[in-house]
């Protein structure tokens, strides 16, 4: 996602520079990627606390049976 989220950022850069951005358009578009960035860090986070907890692998097995209904 951080190569998308870099992707953004440049062509949001690149209507900037090229002034085809509204006001509030530029705003709106800056607190999105804001929340982009926020929620990736978020993710990368959870990603991690799942991991370690070694739930990432282990299933269980009501869970699984219920999964493969």
């Amino acid at each position: 996602m951080t190569e998308k989220l870099e992707q953004y950022k440049e062509r949001v850069d690149l209507l900037r520079e090229k002034g085809e951005l509204a006001p509030d358009t530029e705003i709106l578009l800056a607190e999105l990627l804001a929340e982009l960035t926020e929620l990736e860090r978020s993710n990368k986070a959870l990603r991690r606390v799942i991991l370690k907890s070694g739930q990432g692998s282990a299933m269980s097995t009501r869970l699984r049976e219920a999964l493969y209904e």
